[in-house]
């Protein structure tokens, strides 16, 4: 006779799993949704089968209901109901049901098989990301504008072709003015042309559809297994701290006193392995030429670094006989991050890497773009709407009716969390949010005496993932999409693993 409540946590189980191996890779939504589903039907049916809700409470109860509850209010009290829409509140209310089903999923142990899927598919990911640059695969592309299928005749096959005088007026048409020396070169994907301007530093594709010629501009910014760079920045600003707080835990458990031989061998294979994904993330970082998303894993970074030395110094305080593991632990911790260092500065060689770095130390002229701009007239904004908003998903239309004229780029966001929360959602839900994450910040330094692998390793990494993602936020609107579920997904882990038995019980085991 089959076991029903076994086959309900299965399913939870295999959907969390999905899930997480799903998440890096951008054209696999229907996975991602497959594996959401199981979880979903899992619960449900469990809560079914077990005729009671079994509710796990929480410091964010309140808090969550209130969010949630303001965010309707502002998506039906909008100044412009009509270009409202309740699938921005559906992609905050999927992030919350997300965030407890993590927390009452009862899978006990099996949630150090999670976090280690999690962490894999990072490092696949990063791996297929620097197999794609090196092959000129998966880079950003500007769309420039569209041309008649009659200048298909202008670009015929052959490296080093010369540019006709016709198709370079037309190309001056769409903001791309070719200097002398430019010329097609081979592509590998039929019906693509490539132009490239080494004078001026730019690549262009022209691809054929059904009725035009599609023109983009070549952006050096690694998109990977994503379909936008920022996107990846944000997912790799996230996942990187995670990984860091699990390779410091597992080193940690490598050089103590209390693991058997046979836990230290196999950690020294984690941390190795757990090394290298590391360093296929950072450099996947540096290659999307994402500056917000450099800043939060550098700031996290050097946050970290003072956690694991003050922990490790309480420690040795407490108990002499570890001294020596504290400063190895130390030593090795500082040796990390200066091998990582070294390796992206290797990817900081390419000219166009060192021209967005240098933007960051020079501030040139147009220094963050049209940012500064994007936040005024969200002020403006949230000065007309200050209770309710301006309803959800409805920045980009109102900016189109009150930012200035001939903007280049019209955002579909404020390119910061807090002044976004603030003009979609009203003042109120800044303030709800805010208290959210003081509760998540508490929770958090809650698990500061953790001395176990797998509860050292969430309050290191999740500590570090909260804190990448608020300084992230400041640049842009870093909750969105996937992002916004894999935060969610972190802070079910944080109020979660405390529960499951590992903290308490001091195991370093690996999964098995």
């Amino acid at each position: 006779m089959l076991n029903t409540p076994k086959i309900f946590d299965a399913a939870i189980y295999v959907g969390f799993l999905i899930f997480v191996l799903s998440l890096p890779f951008g054209y696999s939504t229907v996975f991602l949704n497959l594996g959401m589903s199981l979880v979903l039907v899992g619960w449900v049916g469990r809560t079914i089968l077990e005729r009671k809700l079994g509710w796990h409470r929480t410091a964010l109860d309140l808090p969550i209901a209130l969010f949630l509850g303001l965010a309707l209010v502002a998506s039906f009290f909008a100044p412009h109901p009509a270009t409202s829409s309740l699938g921005y509140f559906w992609k905050w209310l999927r992030a919350v049901l997300l965030f407890y089903a993590v927390v009452h999923c009862r899978l006990g142990h099996r949630w150090r098989h999670v976090v280690v899927a999690f962490i894999l598919a990072g490092g696949i990911s990063s791996a297929l990301g620097l197999w794609y640059y090196a092959n000129d695969a998966q880079l950003a592309m500007d769309f420039m504008g569209r041309m008649p299928l009659a200048y298909q005749a202008e670009m015929p096959d052959g490296n080093g072709y010369r540019i006709s005088g016709e198709l370079r007026a037309e190309l001056r048409k769409h903001n791309m003015p070719l200097s002398p020396s430019a010329v097609f070169v081979p592509s590998k994907v039929p019906d693509e042309w490539r132009i490239e301007d080494a004078e001026r530093e730019r690549r262009y594709t022209i691809r054929k559809s059904e009725t035009y010629l599609m023109v983009y501009m070549i952006e050096p910014r690694l998109t990977g297994t994503f379909k936008m760079p920022n996107d990846l920045g944000a997912y790799l600003a996230l996942l990187l701290p995670l990984t860091l707080g699990y390779f410091v835990a597992s080193i940690r458990a490598c050089l103590s006193q209390s693991v058997g031989a046979r836990w230290k061998r196999a950690h020294r294979w984690f941390s190795f392995a757990l090394g290298t994904a590391l360093v296929l993330m950072c450099a996947n970082l540096a290659l999307t030429l994402t500056r917000a998303a450099w800043v939060s894993v550098a700031v996290t970074a050097g946050f970290l670094f003072l956690v694991v030395v003050r922990a490790r110094a309480g420690d040795s305080a407490r108990d002499r006989p570890s001294r020596y593991g504290g400063r190895a632990v130390k030593w090795c911790f500082l040796l990390f991050l200066t091998a990582v260092t070294v390796v992206l500065s290797l990817f900081f060689i390419p000219r166009h890497i060192q021209t967005r770095f240098q933007t960051m130390l020079e501030h040139p002229a147009g220094f963050m773009g049209e940012r500064p701009q994007w936040w005024q007239t969200s002020l403006e904004l949230i000065r007309h709407y200050p209770l309710t908003g301006i309803g959800l998903g409805r920045f980009r239309y109102e900016y189109q009716l009150n930012g200035p004229p001939n903007q280049y780029n019209i955002p579909y966001h404020s390119h910061n969390i807090y002044l976004h929360i603030a003009v979609e959602h009203g003042i109120p839900s800044l303030f709800v949010f805010v208290w959210m994450l003081v509760i998540i910040c508490r929770q958090v330094l809650a698990m500061r005496k953790a001395n176990d692998f797998w509860g050292m390793g969430i309050f290191i990494g999740g500590s570090g993932s909260l804190l990448s993602a608020l300084v992230y936020g400041l640049a842009d609107n870093v909750l969105h999409h996937r992002s916004l579920l894999i935060f969610w997904f972190i802070v079910g882990l944080i109020f979660v693993v405390p529960r499951d038995g590992s903290v308490a019980s001091g195991d370093t085991r690996l999964p098995e």
